[in-house]
């Protein structure tokens, strides 16, 4: 057994891929969101969905996109380690690493590789150095996407990649808030402090408490119903005049509503009734250009590069750099003030480099709108535009 032999994948909107994974290497899937990644991976690989397969074995393992926990999931890829004679497919696995943690898994990966078949899903550069094979899907989203580039070595494809180039002007506010906890996540007399007006990341290691610190700056902070008592452990607050209000987003999926859809979540199915909805939202934008109302909210998603999503697509089968997105547009489209804080965990998980850039991009907006924002981010795309970044340990 040295191969498995796809042919034929055509599911959802893969055109007809033709692929040999081969045993004892390392093969990395990506490219843009939506392009067809997952599909392969999972509808073709493990669900064997509209393809034909050839040398198919008989033991598969698949960690998927649906276990969220980056610890939990680095601690399932580490059980893999006895593994021997199986497809094993993995979904992000470096997504909320920094960059230590991002090579040693990329190296406990590249083990796994010598004696099974390995597909991971991933965009980080750290494991792309490890690749045997790179599959790049595109050349982009949805309708559009669904072809593959085959790149025999990492090396061809990381010389094609575009120079990063941030041209945002770093912030030099020197105004801080500050919030001071008795007891906070199982903390003893827990403090944290932030630069308002700044562009900040909480960085480290996964389980360090990057989580804890977002959630102790937004309940400093929150005003709505029955804050003060969620907040019982809080002993000061400095300078909260500077923030009139806490928003914040985090990074778990956008529903388990089986009936949800993009419009529905979106809050823009009531302006599709006896229209067709089975639309995307790029060919929303084009087919309603007069309809201000239309046009305004759906602009912020193809902002952000969620463009080719379907108006109908069920909020479940969403990706987890989709989800992110598209709370971040849901926010952004509604009537926001300045003197705010906006905290978002793990924003650019699963997003490729250009993505990124425009996620950061629309975060720059925010800040020079007069607010503050805050993320607990590792990537390293990310980490060029922020004006400071404070260490976990």
């Amino acid at each position: 057994m040295n191969k498995i032999s796809i042919k034929n994948a055509h599911v959802n909107n893969l055109k007809n891929i033709n692929i040999d994974i081969e045993f004892g290497k390392l093969t990395v899937c990506t490219g843009p969101s939506g392009s067809g990644k997952s599909s392969f991976a999972f509808n073709t690989l493990i669900n064997k969905k509209d393809c034909i397969l050839d040398n198919y074995p008989s033991k598969v393992v698949s960690i998927s996109q649906r276990i969220f926990s980056t610890s939990e999931k680095l601690k399932e890829i580490e059980k893999l380690l006895l593994v021997e004679n199986s497809l094993i497919v993995i979904d992000e696995p470096l997504a909320g690493t920094t960059k230590k943690e991002a090579i040693k898994y990329s190296k406990v990966i590249k083990t796994l590789a010598k004696a099974n078949a390995v597909l991971v899903v991933e965009h980080r550069r750290e494991i792309l150095d490890y690749a045997d094979t790179i599959l790049l899907f595109g050349p982009a989203s949805g309708t559009n996407g669904g072809n593959v580039t085959t790149f025999l070595n990492a090396k061809d494809y990381i010389e094609k990649l575009p120079e990063i180039k941030v041209s945002r002007i770093k912030n030099r506010s020197n105004k801080k808030i500050s919030a001071s906890y008795s007891e906070f996540g199982n903390k003893k007399n827990y403090n944290v402090e932030l630069i308002v007006n700044n562009l900040t990341s909480i960085s480290g290691k996964c389980g360090s408490g990057k989580s804890d610190y977002l959630k102790a700056v937004f309940m400093a902070f929150d005003k709505s119903v029955g804050a003060s008592e969620r907040r019982k452990n809080l002993l000061e607050v400095k300078n909260k005049s500077y923030i009139r209000r806490p928003y914040i987003i985090d990074a778990s999926p956008v529903t388990k509503n089986s009936k949800s859809t993009v419009a529905t979540y979106y809050g823009v199915s009531k302006f599709f009734k006896n229209k067709n909805p089975n639309i995307t939202v790029e060919e929303a934008l084009i087919i309603h250009r007069d309809n201000y109302l239309i046009t305004k909210r759906l602009q912020y998603l193809s902002n952000i590069g969620l463009g080719y999503l379907k108006l109908t697509q069920a909020s479940y089968t969403l990706s987890g750099g989709e989800c992110q997105r598209i709370k971040l547009a849901r926010m952004l489209c509604k009537k926001l003030g300045d003197r705010c804080i906006y905290i978002f965990d793990n924003p650019v998980r699963g997003l490729g480099e250009e993505n990124i850039c425009r996620i950061m991009d629309s975060f720059d907006e925010l800040v020079k709108n007069n607010n503050t924002v805050l993320i607990a981010e590792n990537d390293p795309t990310a980490l060029l535009y922020v004006d400071n970044i404070i260490e976990t340990n």
